[in-house]
């Protein structure tokens, strides 16, 4: 399993958006990636497919505690900004 954000803000209600990567279940091709949001409760399971240049990989950890912010109503949008400035580097 393999976790992504989204940080391209040309679509800006998926920007700072995380996804999961199934080698099992998801697609991918040369130029994109076929991921799953299961984070939001109307998009759940829903398949999205990105331009690879769209996603970055991050750490299981990472993706636990935007979940985790999620789940408990915290402040999300400091979680994202966090992930992204730690891959900034």
């Amino acid at each position: 399993m393999k976790y992504f954000i989204n940080v391209n803000k040309s679509v800006e209600e998926e920007y700072g958006k995380m996804f999961v990567y199934d080698p099992a279940r998801n697609k991918e091709n040369e130029d994109e990636l076929e991921v799953l949001n299961n984070l939001d409760e109307q998009d759940q399971g829903k398949p999205y497919i990105f331009p690879k240049s769209f996603l970055l990989e991050v750490a299981a950890e990472d993706y636990e505690s935007y979940a985790e912010a999620k789940r408990s109503n915290q402040d999300v949008e400091r979680v994202t900004e966090n992930i992204l400035e730690k891959y900034r580097n």
